[in-house]
């Protein structure tokens, strides 16, 4: 099986970010739904806290690795130096003195 039959990376996390979105949606419904009893109301509960988790992990993944992307591409065009300081410190200063101790 080649590389052009698989799905994308990005076309397989839009597919999953799909079917949690549609998870939340039915598992929100259930809880709802005045026909079921508590005990079962409370696995809807946990089932949709599961999934709103799984979500949110995926979309943070996702914001991380495009920042990441769009940082390479500044560095790259050179409109952001490769090495940031922090206002306050300098370049060459001990980062490992991170103790809280004052001086």
């Amino acid at each position: 099986m080649g590389n052009s039959q698989q799905p994308s990376d990005d076309a397989l996390r839009d597919e999953v970010v799909r079917q949690l979105r549609e998870s939340l949606s039915r598992s929100r419904e259930m809880m709802q739904n005045e026909k079921l009893d508590a005990r079962a109301k409370e696995r809807w509960t946990q089932l949709h806290t599961n999934t709103a988790q799984v979500l949110n992990q995926v979309l943070r993944d996702q914001q991380a690795k495009d920042w990441e992307k769009r940082l390479k591409e500044l560095e790259r065009a050179g409109r952001l130096p490769r090495r940031i300081s922090l206002p306050g410190t300098t370049k060459g200063t001990n980062s490992d003195n991170r103790s809280g101790e004052a001086s």
